[in-house]
């Protein structure tokens, strides 16, 4: 294994897995330089702890490389949550219970095996019955129901998958061995996974459409030995196919317990704190106005949009969606584009307005003495009344309005903004000669 040579581990790991795991020998040097590397992830973040029973080094990766096996085709490979594999040399107790079992998958952090009926399964590669992979199976479907984090590829297309093989199972034979929960998604794709590593062939002759929409939900193809293993729609023939395989897996976020849109209203607020304190002042538009806009825009949109994004799943329902466009999408997309007119904007037009009186808002107590911060314009001609943060002015930012004296003039530059709101370029008091400002 000289592709290993520069890391004894690895090499370690390699000679293992030659010895103990028939998918790992039928692998490329590429596909097992992949292989051993994910297995070694798999060491660092999940701990198999003996119960009775002295856990050896060969023990251990032989388990991890069942787990690698299983979502070896899929980008996010991990348990997400599953964070021990507690082994038993016997049958053991569940807790809260005087039964027995070889096998437990609880909803999340341990995952309970017999070593003894685990050894069983893994000597008879070929009955169909495996029990770690049975108990890997149930794990995988829980990280997708648990929400928190999974292989988006198989959580979008699990359900579309159990679709299929509802619809083909009816009136089928029980020769893959599928009894009594047939309509529960994680106990018949646990036991399929059985099927698909150990009778893949029987699997594809039973259930043609089943076992080609389960190749691509796991990415992988157990038929496929000269190839790593890799999924290819070509490999089977449409003619036996009534549920034709798609080009692409659509991403939906069904399963998925927050989406990133969720914290849209958050970055909403930080928009809003910077368009309050630095942009209404340039722009002749006020706040009535603008919840308006988003009300009426938000409403529209989602009306629009609602089934399409229904389709990704990603909210539970058209008010869930409307409220994080509303506190969202639209506030932040609005306010984006009006700022973006106080450097894109058009069509110049000057007028000057004579200063009838000047209301201060802000006063600091300083080192020199009192200072103003900052105070608003009204204009003899009401000019702008119905906007009085675009007759407001910031004295730290605009040195020359420290001193204004009435009577005086405001000479005001504005221009259209590519929203079409109008946007104040230049504010500029004209020297009065009877207050020899």
């Amino acid at each position: 294994m000289d592709f290993f040579s520069n890391n004894s581990r690895q090499e370690q790991v390699s000679n293992v897995l030659e010895k103990y795991n028939l998918y790992f020998r039928n692998l490329s040097k590429k596909g097992k330089l992949k292989f051993v590397k994910r297995v070694l992830s798999f060491e660092k973040e999940m701990a198999v702890i003996g119960k009775g029973i002295t856990i050896t080094d060969d023990m251990r990766l032989i388990l991890y490389s069942y787990i690698t096996q299983l979502t070896f085709g899929l980008k996010d490979y991990f348990l997400s949550g599953y964070d021990y594999i507690n082994v038993y040399p016997n049958s053991f107790s569940l807790k809260n219970n005087d039964e027995f079992s070889d096998g437990v998958t609880y909803n999340n952090k341990i995952i309970g095996i017999s070593w003894k009926k685990f050894s069983e399964g893994h000597l008879f590669v070929a009955d169909g019955e495996n029990l770690f992979f049975y108990q890997l199976g149930m794990a995988l479907v829980q990280t997708v129901k648990n929400g928190a984090s999974f292989d988006q590829h198989f959580g979008s297309y699990l359900d579309n998958w159990f679709e299929i093989f509802s619809k083909e199972y009816k009136g089928k034979s029980n020769v893959l061995n599928i009894i009594g929960n047939e309509n529960e998604v994680d106990y018949v794709f646990a036991k399929l996974v059985e099927m698909f590593f150990e009778k893949p062939m029987l699997f594809q002759e039973e259930m043609p459409n089943a076992y080609a929409h389960f190749c691509l939900l796991l990415n992988q193809n157990p038929l496929q030995i000269d190839n790593d293993y890799r999924y290819k729609s070509f490999f089977f023939n449409t003619e036996n196919l009534i549920y034709k395989l798609p080009d692409k897996v659509k991403k939906t976020y069904r399963y998925n317990s927050s989406h990133w849109s969720y914290y849209l209203p958050i970055f909403t607020a930080i928009i809003l704190f910077i368009f309050r304190f630095h942009v209404m002042e340039h722009i002749v538009i006020n706040w009535t106005e603008i919840i308006s806009i988003f009300l009426v825009v938000s409403v529209f949109t989602s009306l629009i949009l609602y089934k399409k994004i229904q389709e990704k799943s990603i909210y539970f329902n058209l008010l869930e969606f409307w409220i994080i466009n509303l506190l969202g999408f639209v506030p932040i997309c609005f306010l984006l584009i009006v700022t973006a007119g106080l450097w894109i904007n058009f069509n110049p037009q000057a007028s000057i307005h004579e200063i009838e009186n000047i209301d201060i808002n802000e006063i600091r107590v300083r080192k020199k003495g009192i200072q103003i911060e900052s105070f608003t314009f009204y204009f003899k001609d009401n000019f702008l009344y119905d906007y009085p943060m675009a007759r407001t002015i910031d004295i730290e930012e605009n040195k020359m309005f420290q001193n204004v004296q009435l009577p005086a003039q405001m000479k005001l530059t504005i221009c259209k903004g590519i929203a079409g709101f109008d946007i104040i370029k230049n504010k500029e008091v004209i020297t009065n000669e009877h207050t020899g400002y």
